[in-house]
């Protein structure tokens, strides 16, 4: 398949460029440089684009196209990337794999997983994250009109890792034989190029977690 990956300078998206590369498709990063890319990832196909100068006629070709754009400094961005994706994916066969947070996941006790943090001291600093987190997946849910969408969430800490064992979920945080919730960046590809090969969430959101 031929799989487009924004953002894939990023942990996520360097992970997730790896496993398609891997499994024998076509992938090509659309990253603002290039160059990083290349030192990253080795020569490959990059394209250079910003996510908002990505058009419906950049992407038309791709069977799939996985947004895994970050902006940890200014989370806003990441809310007005999905709604500029969103637009430009109505009316195209291609399907889009959206890349969120946890902080919509649930907790065992049933609470959400915002609504805890939102709790804890001195969270002013990082609190807006988790928060636009939450509010692209609402967005995605109402707002798809004509989009192949499926979007996937990490558990509470999403590290950098190889891949081994992982278990699926939908709507709650997957605990570990640690105990902890937690999700490695090989495990999070598997589970992505695995969904593209078979899918079984379109227009849902899943989840995986370290086994």
């Amino acid at each position: 398949m031929k799989i487009a990956i924004i953002g894939t300078t990023g942990m996520a998206g360097r992970a997730v460029y790896k496993e398609a590369l891997i499994r024998g498709h076509q992938a090509t990063g659309i990253v603002r440089n290039p160059e990083r890319a290349v030192e990253l990832l080795g020569k490959g196909n990059f394209i250079k684009k910003s996510i908002y100068q990505i058009a419906s006629v950049n992407l038309v070709d791709f069977d799939v196209v996985i947004n895994a754009f970050a902006n940890h400094e200014n989370p806003i961005e990441n809310f007005d990337a999905l709604a500029h994706l969103l637009r430009v994916a109505r009316g195209l066969k291609t399907r889009f794999i959206f890349l969120l947070g946890a902080a919509s996941l649930e907790r065992q006790d049933g609470k959400m997983l915002l609504d805890s943090l939102s709790e804890l001291p001195n969270n002013e600093a990082w609190i807006r994250e988790p928060r636009y987190g939450v509010d692209e997946l609402y967005v995605l849910q109402h707002d798809n009109e004509g989009v192949n969408w499926t979007a996937i969430s990490p558990q509470q800490d999403f590290l950098n890792g190889p891949k081994s064992e992982y278990i699926t979920g939908r709507n709650n945080l997957i605990y570990a034989a640690d105990g902890k919730s937690h999700i490695s960046t090989g495990n999070m590809a598997t589970a992505i190029l695995n969904e593209i090969e078979e899918p079984c969430f379109i227009n849902q959101r899943f989840t995986v977690g370290d086994k």
